[in-house]
């Protein structure tokens, strides 16, 4: 099979994006969902309409990027409040916009490498949002441990919970975003060439 053009290992991988945009699109709606109704149910809590203790108990963890930054497992009473269901939903949010953000710009990509055209100026350019929103979900990771460590500070820890903080860098993230970043230009002077190579035909 060939990489490039109709028929290709491109349009395969072109419906697999396709696919994973509907999902993302699907996760986005569900977590939407999930805010509203956790914040329905905290107005109608502070009403004094629903007992509190129906957010409590259970067991699970919430965690930012791969587990190792952040780790939050609870146990009994506060396994549901809001200092562990807020960052919880906050996460997800970063991760499934900045997932659609990576998705919607490779689907177009994958346009121009099914139609034979891999060189075009606007690669560049998906190359480059794609490499930046890469960097905005790095850093965003850091920027939610520290306002989860400031959210403990101020409101205390849920009781019976047991937070860990481990701070560390993903190298092979950044040397994606340094990849990327390479051939955005690469892709960028490609498209340069090939457009002075029909000017001058």
């Amino acid at each position: 099979m060939k990489a490039l053009g109709k028929d290709s290992v491109a349009s395969v991988v072109k419906v697999a994006l396709t696919i994973a945009w509907w999902v993302l699109w699907i996760g986005l709606f569900g977590l939407v969902l999930a805010t509203l109704g956790y914040g329905l149910l905290q107005a109608m809590i502070a009403a004094g309409w629903i007992d509190a203790n129906i957010l409590t108990g259970g067991e699970g963890q919430i965690r930012v990027g791969d587990g190792s930054d952040f780790d939050l497992s609870y146990t009994n009473p506060g396994g549901a409040s809001w200092p562990v269901v807020a960052p919880a939903l906050v996460i997800g949010g970063v991760a499934i916009v900045g997932g659609l953000v990576i998705v919607g710009r490779l689907r177009r990509l994958f346009d121009s490498f099914t139609s034979g055209e891999p060189f075009r100026r606007e690669n560049a350019a998906h190359l480059r949002a794609i490499w930046i929103t890469m960097l905005a979900i790095e850093v965003s990771r850091y920027v939610l441990l520290g306002a989860i460590a400031a959210l403990f500070a101020a409101t205390g820890v849920p009781e019976r919970a047991n937070v860990d903080f481990d701070l560390h860098v993903d190298f092979s993230t950044w040397m994606s975003i340094a990849i990327l970043i390479v051939l955005a230009e690469v892709f960028r002077e490609g498209a340069r060439m090939k457009e002075e190579q029909e000017l001058t035909i």
